[in-house]
């Protein structure tokens, strides 16, 4: 994959990454779980309902990202009921950052962190070889 290529086709999330963000999110839940529990098993039901629906907001907005590369800016499109949207110039990339877990390597994707003065995008759970191919091109125009 090219820059050009890069360029005319947005990065989202694969279903391995999004499975990989709600076994992130889930798992504090997990082990909060039995001490909510311990107080009285409403409490822990009640728990658990709220954790679940919280995983699935995570699901729903990891559904909804999108990347996209252009000649001066990155933007990052997400959100669902409130959808947001970022731009960062090029030009002011300070640094970037690629972040590979064990269990981001199994799912096959990457952890982007790039850095601005005053601003700072996480792209999560995106594909290996794109985060690899944009984390590239955006050091070579970091300072």
């Amino acid at each position: 994959m090219t820059e050009q290529e890069l360029r005319r086709t947005a990065v989202i999330i694969p279903p391995t990454g999004r499975a990989v963000l709600c076994v992130w999110a889930a798992v504090p839940g997990l082990f909060a779980a039995p001490f909510v529990f311990w107080q009285s098993v409403a409490a822990g039901a009640g728990f658990c309902l709220l954790w679940g629906f919280l995983v699935y907001c995570l699901w729903a907005r990891a559904c909804s990202f999108a990347a996209v590369l252009g000649e001066r800016t990155v933007t990052v499109y997400s959100g669902v009921a409130l959808p947001v949207r970022q731009v960062l110039p090029r030009r002011a990339v300070t640094s970037v950052r690629l972040l590979r877990t064990p269990l981001l390597r199994l799912g096959g994707v990457s952890l982007l962190i790039v850095a601005a003065p005053g601003a700072m995008l996480l792209l999560p759970a995106i594909p290996a070889q794109q985060a690899g191919l944009l984390a590239h091109i955006l050091a070579e125009d970091a300072p």
